[in-house]
């Protein structure tokens, strides 16, 4: 994507349990991934904040069975959209969701959309990103539990 269509104002740092973000890689057939999250507000407040722009997102595999002793982010794209659920459900089936997600139960609120995912060469320190608005880094040990926006790291 070009470089002037993403803001630089802020990004989203998001927890994706690890077999997710592993069965959607295996699967391959799609550019475009959908992940279930219950937090429209934040998600809302972003597309305001970002106006026609994609956002960049910062991912930590959470559930990883190596995980390491200071969190870190692992994989990376861009925040293209989100949309609301039908009955818990993402309104198109399967068509953007990792395989694994197909036994789910039907709870989310919302579904946020990602282009471009793919696993960093090299991990980010979660202690290196900032909440947006914070004045300091978050600590070493952190691991979000569901998605933030970040400082543009």
């Amino acid at each position: 994507m070009d470089e002037t269509l993403i803001t630089h104002e802020f990004a989203i740092l998001a927890a994706v349990p690890e077999e997710h973000l592993l069965s959607w890689q295996q699967d391959g057939q799609e550019t475009k991934v959908a992940f279930g999250s219950m937090d429209f507000e934040l998600f809302r407040q972003a597309d305001a904040l970002r106006g026609n722009k994609a956002v960049e997102v910062f991912i930590y595999a959470s559930l990883a069975e190596n995980r390491p002793l200071k969190s870190e982010v692992s994989w990376h794209g861009l925040y293209v959209s989100h949309v609301q659920s039908r009955s818990g459900r993402y309104p198109q089936g399967m068509k953007y969701r990792p395989p694994s997600t197909a036994s789910d139960k039907p709870t989310w609120a919302i579904f946020w959309e990602v282009e471009d995912l793919k696993p960093l060469s090299s991990p980010i320190a979660i202690a290196s990103l900032r909440g947006l608005g914070k004045k300091s880094n978050y600590q070493s040990r952190f691991t979000p539990e569901g998605p933030l926006l970040i400082t543009y790291p």
